[in-house]
């Protein structure tokens, strides 16, 4: 693992999300719930990014890249579905936030439950544009990028770090 990568001798606390997420899909299921549960390659925050040739990016939240049967499954889980309805929950420890992110279409009785990961201090930015704009956004994505999944949390609180 890259020396500087968020998760760098923090596997443990990561496993932990990852368990915390699959008992939140067995109770949901044992509620009735559809699930699709994420596993994250990469979780980037992304602020407006300009660069020299122009390119100029106003996405807020996070970027987060799934292999592609995970991405196929949330595709359709969305499909004919309004999630109009979250959860999170999170915890920090030496500046990385870890979140369990429920996404529900209560009407279609279908939940997807993404865990993200991140940085402290490489999320200022977009930290400081989630709590301005009073909504936060998940952009679920395959690794080639053709395509994205978009889940808005309003009400952002519990993704955002707290004081450590």
């Amino acid at each position: 693992m890259d020396p500087g990568h968020p998760l760098q001798g923090m596997t443990d606390l990561w496993d932990d999300t990852i368990d915390d997420m699959q008992a939140t899909a067995e109770e949901l299921r044992e509620e009735g719930w559809e699930t699709v549960e994420l596993r994250p390659g990469a979780v980037t925050p992304l602020p407006r990014l300009e660069t020299d040739d122009g390119y100029e990016d106003d996405r807020t939240g996070f970027d987060v890249l799934v292999p592609g049967n995970e991405f196929e499954a949330v595709q359709e889980a969305v499909d004919g579905a309004e999630f109009d309805e979250y959860e999170a929950y999170n915890a920090q420890t030496n500046g990385v936030v870890f979140a369990v992110v429920v996404m529900k279409a209560a009407e279609a009785g279908r939940a997807v439950l993404i865990p993200i990961y991140y940085e402290v201090e490489d999320a200022e930015e977009t930290a400081r544009r989630i709590e301005a704009e009073g909504e936060s956004r998940l952009y679920v994505r395959p690794l080639d990028d053709s395509e994205r999944v978009l889940f808005v949390q309003q009400h952002p609180q519990a993704l955002l770090p707290g004081e450590e």
